[in-house]
């Protein structure tokens, strides 16, 4: 199982470290409030920050906070505060301070401020990719403890539906001590629309011995509501239900249970070039079908970009059972991780 998962999460690795297609041309506009104007191709804006891909220069990451107007002949999902979303190409709004978006049948004027989010409407599987590659490694000489992490995500989007794939990878081992390791591989489809509910389905595989377990298959789904979505933080909830499916470790044993799903998500973007972005994510499954059993993953990151492309991350994961299946397994596992990453 464990060769199996490590090749699929190299999988999702290779995808994400794919050289992406050229994107449109460049000649998308921008001006910022000191009066200088940048010509160049519209990444994205996202965490308040927009990044314009430009040829003097290269990448520019922009605060949003600085953007007078934007103009862009492409076309765009834009999100505002609240959740709306909106397609469309860009240009100057007739006042001060505002966007227009071009769609197909109407034109609407906007805030900047109140935007949340920009990304391009890209035409072709490979411009419409996005998505990270990090790598953490660790040795301590005294007591020759060696941690490696490897973890990737790979991001799709279209105008209604929005995929994603992370998977990760930690291993810990030391002289005169047990090794340990845990993989996950975990794929999200989400059909977006205007409005701040949405749906969601969920596959997940992944293996961790400590809890129990060498095989885990999660298959679910739910909806989800954005409460709160600005351009400095956003929350949301998310409910549902699952089947899990669980090979028990050290044993021939099959567990399978149907379980509710309930969980949360916060994330604040940074503010600066050298800001932090925060993200929380906290998920807990109640068994349905057997005796009581109560599960939650927390998962608390940390991230500051170095140069360019390149970002440190801190990470902290947590995983807690009630009643983890197996003979003698751990009730709970952390692992507090540190890694280089590039994203794309």
């Amino acid at each position: 199982m464990g060769s199996r998962l490590l090749a699929a999460i190299g999988l999702v690795l290779l995808v994400a470290a794919a050289p992406a297609l050229a994107g449109h041309d460049k000649s998308d506009v921008c001006t910022t409030d000191d009066g200088s104007t940048y010509i160049g191709e519209i990444k994205n804006v996202q965490y308040a920050t927009l990044s314009l891909d430009t040829d003097p220069a290269g990448l520019l990451n922009i605060e949003w906070r600085h953007v007078k107007s934007l103009t862009s002949k492409f076309e765009y999902r834009i999100e505002v505060n609240g959740g709306a979303r909106h397609f469309g190409s860009l240009g100057p709004g007739a006042k001060p301070g505002h966007l227009s978006i071009v769609g197909p049948s109407e034109t609407l004027e906007i805030g900047l401020t109140e935007i949340v989010e920009i990304v391009p409407i890209e035409h072709g599987f490979w411009k419409r990719l996005d998505g990270s590659v990090n790598f953490g490694f660790s040795y301590t000489q005294a007591n020759e403890a060696l941690q490696y992490n490897l973890s990737g995500d790979a991001n799709y989007r279209t105008r209604k539906t929005f995929a994603t794939v992370t998977g990760q990878s930690i291993f810990n081992t030391q002289e005169g001590g047990a090794t340990t390791n845990q993989q996950n591989l975990k794929l999200i489809l989400a059909q977006v629309g205007k409005q701040k509910w949405g749906s969601f389905e969920l596959a997940a595989v992944g293996a961790n011995p400590d809890l129990g377990y060498d095989q885990r298959v999660i298959l679910g789904g739910g909806a989800t509501n954005f409460l709160v979505e600005s351009s400095k933080r956003s929350f949301a909830v998310y409910l549902g239900a699952v089947y899990n499916r669980e090979n028990v470790t050290g044993s021939s044993d099959v567990d399978e249970s149907a379980e509710a799903l309930v969980g949360a998500g916060f994330r604040r973007y940074k503010r600066g070039s050298h800001s932090p972005s925060v993200q929380l994510n906290l998920t807990t499954f109640t068994n349905l079908t057997e005796a009581p059993r109560f599960r939650a993953a927390l998962n608390f990151s940390v991230g500051w970009k170095i140069v360019g492309d390149f970002k440190f991350k801190f990470q902290i994961i947590d995983n807690y059972d009630s009643d983890p299946p197996g003979v003698d397994p751990n009730n709970n596992d952390m692992s507090i991780v540190s890694s280089v990453g590039y994203t794309f």
